[in-house]
This record gives C-alpha cells, sequence and structure tokens, in this order.
C-alpha cells in the first residue's frame, strides 16, 4: 500500500546507515560492548525469533480460518489447511533451536527444552490469527499470505544462507578468543583462510560437536537473527491489508515491529555474535524484499480492500 512505502524506505534508510557506520566502526563498537557471555544479550538474542516467528504462526491461523469457509473451492480448502500446518510447523522448529542451540545457552541436553518454550507462545499465535483473520474483508488475503511465504523462503532460506556459506566472516566471540588465531574481516571481505582453520582443528582432534560450533563461529554475515525478528515488519506491512478496521493500527505495528527488531540487533552485538554491519543487513535484506513486495501488490488492485 501506498501509505507504507516511506515508512520502509525510513526503516531501509536505518539499515543502510547501519551498514555504512558498521563498515568503519565494527570492530571498535563489538571491542566496547560485546561479551560473548552477555546474560542478556543472549537472553533477548533466544526470545527475539519467537516472537518474530508468531508473525508466522498468525498467518497459520488465517490459513485455517480461510479453510474453514465454504466460500473457497475444496481444492484451495485442503491446501489452505496444508499451508497452515506448515507455518506452524516453520514457527516451531526455527525459534527452538535458539534458546540452547550454538547461539543461545548451549546446552545439548536442553535441546527438548527449547520446544516447549516455542509451542505455548506460538500456538497462541495461531488461535490469534483464526480469529484475526476469520471474518476479514479482502476474499484474497491468501494470495497475500502466499507471497508472504515466498518473500521469506527467498529472504531466510536462499539469500542469508547463502551469503554466509561463501563470506564465512568470523564472529567476535572468535576474533576475541585468544586461543584462536583469526584476524577480523569487514563484512565485504571473504574468509579465504576459512578451509584452512577448520582442516586444522581437525588434525589437532576436535570432536564433531567442537568443529560444527567452530563453523557456525564463520557465520557472522548477514544476521539471521535479525532477519527473522524482521518477520514481524513484514507482518505489520501486508496483514492490515486484509480488512480495514486493521489499517488504522497498521503504522503502530510497523513501528513495534521496527523497535523489536532493533533490539535484537541490538543484543546480538552484544552477545559478541555479530558486528553492526551484519545486523544492519540482515534486516536490510528483509525490507527490501518486503518494499518490492509491497510495490507488486499495490498495483494489483483485485488483492487490496478499497480505502475509504
Amino acid at each position: 500500500m501506498k501509505k507504507m512505502r516511506i515508512p520502509l524506505l525510513i526503516a531501509l534508510g536505518v539499515g543502510v546507515l547501519g551498514i555504512v557506520l558498521g563498515s568503519f566502526l565494527d570492530l571498535q563498537i563489538s571491542q566496547a560492548i560485546a561479551n560473548p557471555k552477555s546474560g542478556l544479550g543472549l537472553t533477548i538474542s533466544a526470545i527475539c525469533p519467537t516472537i518474530g516467528f508468531a508473525a508466522v504462526a498468525l498467518m497459520g491461523g488465517g490459513f485455517i480460518a480461510f479453510g474453514l469457509k465454504k466460500d473457497y473451492h475444496i481444492a484451495l480448502r485442503i491446501l489452505f489447511f496444508v499451508l497452515a500446518a506448515c507455518c506452524f510447523g516453520v514457527s516451531i522448529f526455527y525459534p527452538q533451536g535458539e534458546y540452547f542451540g550454538l547461539n543461545g545457552f548451549y546446552n545439548p541436553k536442553l535441546s527438548w527444552l527449547g520446544y516447549v518454550i516455542v509451542l505455548f507462545p506460538e500456538a497462541a499465535a495461531m488461535v490469534g490469527g483464526y480469529f484475526l483473520f476469520r471474518n476479514c474483508e479482502n476474499k484474497k488475503m491468501w494470495i497475500i499470505f502466499c507471497i508472504v511465504i515466498g518473500l521469506l523462503l527467498i529472504g531466510l532460506l536462499a539469500i542469508i544462507p547463502n551469503i554466509k556459506d561463501s563470506m564465512h566472516r568470523p564472529r567476535f566471540r572468535l576474533v576475541s578468543d585468544p586461543a584462536y588465531d583469526v584476524e577480523f574481516h569487514k563484512w565485504y571481505q571473504p574468509f579465504k583462510g576459512y578451509e584452512d582453520l577448520i582442516d586444522k582443528y581437525k588434525l589437532l582432534g576436535y570432536t564433531d560437536e567442537q568443529i560444527k560450533m567452530l563453523k557456525e563461529n564463520c557465520k557472522s554475515y548477514p544476521s539471521g537473527h535479525s532477519a527473522e525478528t524482521a518477520i514481524l515488519i513484514v507482518g505489520a506491512t501486508f496483514y492490515p491489508m486484509a480488512d480495514k478496521k486493521l489499517q488504522k493500527y497498521q503504522l503502530p505495528a510497523f513501528i513495534c515491529a521496527c523497535c523489536v527488531t532493533l533490539l535484537v540487533m541490538f543484543a546480538r552485538i552484544l552477545a559478541a555474535a555479530h558486528y553492526l554491519s551484519d545486523v544492519s543487513w540482515g534486516a536490510s535484506i528483509i525490507i527490501v524484499l518486503t518494499f518490492i513486495a509491497n510495490e507488486v501488490i499495490m498495483k494489483i488492485k483485485p488483492l487490496q480492500v478499497e480505502e475509504e
């Protein structure tokens, strides 16, 4: 929608500013505030992806609401229930690992607890999505949901992981560890010694789990946590298109989504997991995709509820 063009551009401008500043000040900022054992940083980092993926669960509740309506063809209704299950599964699977996984309060024995922690809030979000979208005016809202799913697949499963695996930027917690001789790299500098580093510690007898941790510590750029939390920005942009009554809450929801995203960006720097440029890139990638999708949807009149 046209009124979201400026807020999205402002949010993108903040992301670009972070990238520019980080290009010069990444190391200095992390040296000043980062700590791999930061309880605050790790706690926020663990919780925020659950909040971000709640927007996916919310969409799943919407699919259930559409699937229960006899207005749609039976084939579409079956598809809606399948997509609802996928949304709920994704909203559980991805954030659960952030609590006791490699980027959280690392404890493999408690990995099961991550599922328990995320199950209830994500289930609540799904129920909320059902009630939010069950009487929506926009009968084409399911198409917008599918566009959102495509956007997230491109950003979270295609762009960000591929950049991580090609650049192998060392995290600050690895660079600052005197046990390793790893130099700081800027976000645009590939870590050419990555394979040699892994081979070196394999020869030194590192276990598979230790090698896994070492590989994870070479995935600093861009930030996945920032991108996952920015799902809230996607939801605030597109979900109000379901009903004119929701549109008056769009801008406040968008501002809240940006604030939560900024919070997790700060937390990831605080926890020595990312640099300023990393978190700025993570959020900016999702915002760019959201802006493009918004421009496309804006030109397809049948997908919109007429504004008063």
